[in-house]
């Protein structure tokens, strides 16, 4: 017997959630076709942001939006005793990119915590999601490419200049490792269980196009609403 994560009632075997629950997730349906931003009407094209200054990644694929019940099951996940949260976003990740038959890359890389919070916490969240996207899709993974050698820090304070140049000397392109692939994948995908303003993808999709990579895509669980932030 089984139990839906969301309303603890019997579910069928094999399912994290109840069909019912599983309908009434904050689904991002109307969106930007290039970052996914959700937005409140049915409408298709591109944000403002998006035409305003174009995006260094080609995609971004979210298909819930970060809000409840789904924001609490994140933040949960990322708890050392609730690892079967995040197992279930992985494993409903994964469903969702072959049921709407997103393009699948020829690698997937999560995107890294700086070593000091990876040990501190235990796990990178984005390191399990990875993993079962890449088990469920038959892709290969890897963690060694790319590496976050400091935080960001206070960002309030700075321009936007100065807010991508942080953020650029936040992570390393680790080239050799990516070169010594028996052949350097044309299409990546980078996975983590938020996407926000979308800055960190941006600037690891321009590291990765000036390592040679043709196309880079982002998947996240959820995908935050611009003015909510």
């Amino acid at each position: 017997m089984f139990f839906c994560l969301l309303c603890h009632g019997i579910n069928p075997p094999g399912r994290d959630l109840c069909p019912e629950c599983l309908r009434q997730l904050p689904w991002n349906r109307f969106h930007c076709e290039r970052c996914a931003e959700p937005w409140d009407d049915p409408f298709t094209g591109l944000c403002q942001h998006c035409v305003t200054e174009e995006p260094y990644f080609d995609l971004c694929y979210s298909p819930l939006r970060y809000a409840f019940p789904v924001d609490q099951l994140i933040l949960q996940g990322k708890q050392p005793n609730r690892g079967e949260l995040l197992l279930a976003l992985g494993r409903l990740l994964g469903h969702c990119i072959l049921r709407d038959r997103i393009p699948l890359p020829d690698l997937i890389l999560p995107v890294p915590l700086h070593p000091d919070k990876q040990q501190t916490r235990g796990f990178n969240q984005a390191g399990i999601l990875a993993r079962l996207v890449a088990r469920r899709l038959r892709r290969p993974l890897r963690y060694d490419v790319i590496t976050k050698v400091r935080e960001r820090g206070p960002q309030k304070a700075l321009s936007r200049a100065e807010r991508q140049q942080n953020l650029q000397r936040a992570f390393r392109i680790n080239r050799t490792v990516l070169r010594a692939l028996p052949q350097l994948p044309r299409h990546v995908v980078l996975v983590d269980d938020v996407m926000t303003t979308g800055s960190t993808l941006n600037q690891l999709a321009r590291q990765l196009r000036s390592s040679g990579v043709e196309r880079v895509d982002g998947w996240a669980v959820a995908r935050a609403a611009r003015q909510s932030r």
